[in-house]
């Protein structure tokens, strides 16, 4: 199961997020008998929209989809970094061509999505410069 975990601090790394969701998954799967789940991937991504905002957004894929279910359960609330982090079920929308989009939609079309990696030091002035003057 992935699991979309919106508004991640600009200072997180996919190991630091790898942590706090390992650290959850321990809470229920510590016994012996059960299957114990695994985080198959673990990804800071970066959405950056055409009027030049940042937005920072963590993946996580979560094996079983039983434990995935759990961990959605308990892992509102959390903090990382000073901020309080949610999660929901990640839905793939990539099949609808724009032609297809219903006149409600308001997702962004002209948002760009990369992985990030390792720390992004400078990002965050850069990007602030640029909401300033308008680029």
């Amino acid at each position: 199961m992935k699991i979309f975990i919106p508004g991640v601090p600009e200072s997180t790394t996919g190991g630091e997020l790898k942590q706090l969701v390992s650290g959850v998954l321990e809470r229920r799967f510590h016994f012996p008998f059960a299957q114990r789940p695994s985080i198959q991937s673990c990804d800071v991504l970066q959405f950056r929209d055409g009027d030049g905002s940042v937005e920072y957004h963590g993946l996580v894929a979560i094996s079983p989809d039983e434990a995935g279910n759990w961990f959605l359960g308990h892992f509102k609330g959390l903090q990382l970094h000073g901020r309080t982090l949610s999660a929901r079920q990640f839905m793939d929308r990539r099949h609808r061509s724009s032609d297809m989009r219903p006149a409600h939609d308001r997702r962004r079309v002209n948002l760009k999505i990369s992985r990030v990696f390792g720390v992004r030091g400078n990002v965050q002035p850069l990007d602030r410069l640029r909401r300033e003057m308008g680029s």
